[in-house]
């Protein structure tokens, strides 16, 4: 029977180091297998006679808009853990009564304060140091959360800049130069439809598989960011590469 396919596989991934499953998805937007061998020919005269087929190598291409950050992190060779990572943060305050007051608790060390413009907030301008600021100009001083600043190099209805480091529980990766993505095998399912307009279930196996190192995260303010992914599919002990499997 003649069948059609239209959908995205559904896959979940495998650590061979472990066997244990690491990620399942069924929210990709695009999947392909693509399959290559390179040819060479014996020619009688200017004719292909004789062909000699090398290699097979494939590919399995994965698109994703919402995706599991482990996903991310094993591009690059690493695992998600939980740790403390030093946030930077940034508050635009107006000056009053000669003062500013924090919002936020910096870390100890790490508050840095410049003199801001009303007429573009992201303006960073001349640091402010700590002195003595009832009579030198561009210092403070700080008591709890309360800036005194200079009255005529922040003078009242000026703005000012802080920036602090803030010590926050998170889930955190470490990218470096020695880390690679590691070997896995995936199990991938998806639907076939007969001309009964029946569908049955397909299945997809990868023995071997590795995401190539390149990784590619465009950040886009008018269109969504699309993580892709491209699995080098090998052969594993058995030179066996891919099982596709379907129910009649």
């Amino acid at each position: 029977m003649i069948r059609g396919l239209k959908d995205v596989i559904d896959f979940i991934i495998e650590s061979i180091a472990t066997d244990k499953p690491v990620i399942k998805s069924n929210y990709a937007r695009t999947s392909s297998i693509d399959y290559t061998s390179e040819a060479v020919y014996a020619r009688n005269k200017t004719t292909n006679a004789i062909r000699w087929d090398k290699t097979r190598e494939g590919t399995f291409k994965t698109s994703c808009e919402i995706f599991d950050m482990k996903m991310i992190a094993m591009l690059f060779g690493k695992e998600v853990s939980t740790g403390t990572v030093p946030f930077m943060k940034s508050e635009t305050l107006k000056v009053a009564s000669g003062t500013a007051t924090l919002v936020g608790t910096p870390k100890t060390g790490t508050l840095k304060i410049f003199k801001s413009e009303a007429k573009d907030l992201n303006f960073i301008g001349a640091e402010q140091t700590v002195g003595t600021p009832g009579t030198e100009e561009n210092t403070y001083s700080i008591s709890g959360s309360t800036i005194t600043l200079n009255a005529t190099s922040c003078p009242d209805d000026s703005y000012i800049i802080c920036f602090y480091s803030v010590d926050t529980t998170c889930n955190t990766f470490t990218v470096n130069s020695t880390s690679f993505p590691g070997a896995y095998r995936i199990y991938g399912d998806t639907f076939l439809r007969d001309t009964d307009e029946i569908d049955k279930l397909a299945h997809i196996q990868f023995y071997k598989v590795k995401p190539q190192s390149n990784v590619s995260l465009s950040m886009d303010a008018d269109n969504v960011m699309t993580l892709e992914i491209t699995w080098d599919i090998l052969p594993d002990a058995n030179g066996d590469m891919m099982t596709f499997s379907w129910v009649d």
